[in-house]
């Protein structure tokens, strides 16, 4: 049933019936003691504008009604929106404000009145449709005052789904860059395991699906483009040596300053320390000065040293030197798993990024240029010197994007990066 229109006798303002408790109020001139809504401290009237823009056409705003209410809002004085004494009301005629926004007035007036069911603002006018400072007719914003505070909480729900989207997302083209390096492996004549996962590729929804995606439904897809990657990688345990993470994640972006030192052969050992050294002797970056070998020194010792360490890096022992938030992640990345693995490492690596403040433009580069593996790797380095004794990581964001740089130039160390974290935690 429509609400009933009632007319009050000190303004002459019509208003609706379900009103009952403010029309009382307002039957009666406007005592002081009178309080009306305000914005939370800290927020103007341009806060607002700026929540109607973000979240509009989340809470069923069409683009022209928002056109429309931000005109009408642009037009109020910024104060009545802070002060408790004072109601922000618009009082323009409805034919000038229509022809302002290029409406008839026709137009505009089922625009308001699609206003008022959203509970953004109150029309309240005279007996003949027209609008007064006199007796505060007009567009009242108190609705829109008093919704603030929830409108401030979808922001952040709307961020942080963006954000949680922006996750998903990053970890579904992992994912599917990893399914596609064991199909390129495999060569012309795959193993039926690996047919069924191209075969499983094929049916994934493509990276433009997943942008408008709901959001369970793309968790629950991101798992299982995960579960299909560890199973791959369970499959090959058997035709490689799965300790040996030289292979896994390359030579080539983990040593690329030693690039013109000839391979060689000798008797350094990897585990033994400096004694007396602190573990900061290594500083983040910096290839490690580690103990020199019996028949090899300098150059070629470092290259066998390096070669010894990468040869056992293996995903358990990137568990043990990662940071304490990677390495929580990794746990919940494993989950059930038996042992961690290559996919385990990528996939903390992109969700730990938000934490981090790493945007994403920061860590396409990094993919660009290090690969898959290699950005993770270096993700990892990042979180793990957050807590570094000297020289601590204040800035994530810019550091991976300095070692993104540095990889490019050919003087990034990752290896003498991840001796230093192995040697500082002595594991």
């Amino acid at each position: 049933m429509p609400f009933k229109r009632k007319r009050t006798r000190a303004t002459g303002c019509v208003m609706s019936a379900d009103r009952a408790s403010l029309t009382r109020a307002r039957t009666n001139r406007m005592t002081p003691q009178e309080t009306f809504p305000a914005l939370p401290q800290g927020h103007k009237r341009f806060t607002v504008e700026q929540l109607l823009r973000e979240v509009g056409v989340h809470i069923g705003l069409r683009a022209s009604s928002l056109m429309a209410l931000l005109h009408m809002i642009g037009h109020t004085k910024p104060d009545d929106w802070t002060s408790p004494n004072r109601e922000p009301i618009y009082f323009a005629p409805q034919d000038v404000t229509a022809a302002a926004l290029g409406k008839t007035p026709r137009a505009l007036y089922d625009t308001e009145r699609q206003l008022e069911r959203l509970g953004l603002i109150e029309r309240r006018v005279k007996g003949n449709g027209h609008r007064s400072p006199y007796g505060g007719c007009g567009i009242v914003f108190s609705r829109l005052i008093a919704l603030v505070p929830d409108l401030l909480n979808l922001v952040d729900q709307l961020r942080q789904e963006r954000s949680e989207r922006r996750t998903l997302r990053n970890r579904r083209s992992s994912f599917r860059r990893i399914v596609l390096r064991y199909i390129r492996d495999a060569g012309e004549t795959p193993h039926p395991r690996i047919e069924a996962a191209a075969a499983a590729l094929d049916t994934w929804p493509d990276a433009r699906s997943l942008a408008t995606m709901e959001i369970n439904a793309l968790a629950t897809h991101v798992e299982a483009a995960k579960s299909l990657c560890e199973a791959l990688d369970a499959f090959d345990d058997g035709r490689r040596d799965s300790s040996a993470m030289s292979e896994v994640f390359g030579d080539s972006h983990l040593q690329e300053n030693n690039q013109s030192l000839r391979p060689v052969s000798c008797n350094a050992g990897m585990d033994q320390r400096s004694a007396g050294k602190p573990a900061h002797d290594h500083p983040f970056g910096s290839g490690p000065n580690g103990p020199k070998g019996e028949e090899c020194n300098g150059a070629e010792g470092e290259v066998v040293r390096k070669a010894q360490f990468v040869s056992r890096l293996t995903a358990k022992r990137l568990y043990d030197i990662a940071g304490e938030d990677m390495r929580a992640i990794m746990r919940d990345s494993r989950g059930s798993d038996v042992a961690f693995r290559e996919v385990h490492v990528i996939d903390a690596a992109i969700r730990i990024l938000p934490y981090l403040g790493i945007n994403h433009d920061a860590w396409e580069k990094a993919i660009e240029a290090m690969g898959e593996s290699g950005a993770a790797l270096a993700v990892l380095i990042v979180d793990a010197n957050r807590d570094h004794p000297v020289k601590p990581v204040r800035n994530p964001g810019g550091t991976l994007r300095a070692m993104t740089k540095r990889h490019r130039d050919g003087r990034l160390n990752l290896v003498g990066s991840l001796i230093g974290l192995s040697r500082r935690k002595d594991c």
